[in-house]
């Protein structure tokens, strides 16, 4: 099964606009143009939604693969790789994406070359480009939007690049390459589909070994004051940092580059917060090291191994062993406060030991951050 991760733009009206002449359709679009309206704000359009609706409808899509450049390449891509698809619709914050990517999920059935294939559709927040500050927010939501998809898998990944913004086109293309997956193009007019090759992409991962943990406390949404970070990791990763003024003070965050390559670099790695004497206990437990590189580190499969117990404790429960990890999560943070390969030990913690907001809280306050390689990526 091959993933197909495919941001989806306006050409379906563009295209339906070329063909046919329909005043009130034409008006409904343009409207939406114009007023640069929000993802969420099409709800309250019913009537000109359901004018356009009305007009690109399943006689549109019939025995035309030309209506969308998304549809027209999604079935080269399909003739190119002969393999199942896993289809990603990624669509922008704005009213005509949205409105395109919920015609197109429904019209890729009507596809003889897509029958079967399994649609998903993804908003990614804060994506559009009128304003400047927030296409940067919104591309960094597409950049962790993509790596969530992947999983570690590239090799199961296609980045296909015909729709959506054009402005995105250098960033992922560029993801696509420090991950080694496949990226196809094809265009409008023509039907010649388009795989960009591999490049020799020569990447100072040794930065990423040395400065971790400050890219850690300045990855998205976070930033930190210029002031409170090193000028020797400054200097030695400026091309990969961005310097916001906010209220008088110089804040440091990750650039667009910087987001993708660290990305890239912890996807390697389970990174946790852990108070010391925890972490120097699991540094002696080897089963625990080997849950936590090979199964705790997956989002999944830690959601469906964690039980909530008395007293407030989530605890991750391995199965038929004795072996428990108490945590909690705090954003994308993971905060590790106990482990455990002694079952009566597991339950004389339990029985002692109640989780509130304080508990919390100073758990939070004696941590430190540390990282551990995970295996299967």
């Amino acid at each position: 099964m091959i993933k197909v991760i495919t941001p989806v733009g306006t050409s379906v009206f563009e295209n339906f606009l070329k063909d046919n002449e329909d005043t009130n359709f034409k008006r409904a679009y343009e409207y939406f143009k114009d007023n640069k309206l929000k993802a969420e704000e099409l709800d309250r359009e019913v009537n000109r939604r359901e004018n356009i609706e009305k007009a690109i409808n399943e006689k549109w899509f019939k025995s035309n693969p030309n209506a969308s450049a998304e549809i027209k390449s999604l079935i080269k891509i399909k003739e190119e790789l002969k393999d199942n698809l896993e289809i990603y619709l990624l669509y922008s914050d704005t009213a005509l994406s949205r409105l395109s990517v919920e015609i197109l999920k429904e019209a890729i059935s009507y596809y003889d070359e897509l029958k079967g294939a399994k649609v998903e559709i993804r908003k990614i927040e804060r994506l559009q480009i009128w304003d400047r500050e927030e296409f940067k927010r919104g591309m960094t939501n597409l950049i962790k939007t993509i790596y969530n998809i992947a999983q570690g898998y590239w090799e199961n990944i296609v980045i296909n690049i015909t729709g959506g913004y054009k402005a995105t086109i250098p960033y992922l293309t560029i993801l696509g390459q420090v991950n080694k997956c496949l990226i196809y193009y094809i265009f409008e007019d023509t039907d010649t589909l388009i795989k960009i090759p591999y490049l020799p992409i020569d990447i100072k991962w040794d930065l990423f070994d040395k400065y971790w943990e400050f890219f850690k406390k300045i990855e998205h949404p976070n930033s930190l004051p210029k002031n409170d970070l090193p000028d020797y990791f400054l200097k030695d990763c400026e091309s990969l940092l961005e310097l916001e003024d906010i209220s008088n003070t110089c804040y440091v965050s990750l650039n667009l580059l910087g987001e993708i390559f660290w990305r890239k670099y912890k996807s390697k790695f389970f990174i946790f917060y852990a108070p010391e004497n925890v972490y120097e206990e699991i540094k002696k437990q080897q089963n625990i090291q080997e849950i936590i590189s090979s199964k705790f580190f997956k989002p999944e499969i830690r959601k469906n191994k964690t039980e909530k117990k008395n007293n407030n404790h989530l605890v991750y429960d391995d199965g038929n062993n004795p072996f428990r990890i108490f945590y909690f999560e705090e954003g994308e943070k993971i905060f590790i406060y106990k482990t455990f390969e002694s079952h009566k030990e597991y339950e004389d913690y339990l029985k002692k030991t109640e989780f509130d907001e304080r508990f919390k809280k100073q758990i939070e306050k004696n941590s430190k951050l540390y990282k551990q390689e995970v295996q299967n990526v």
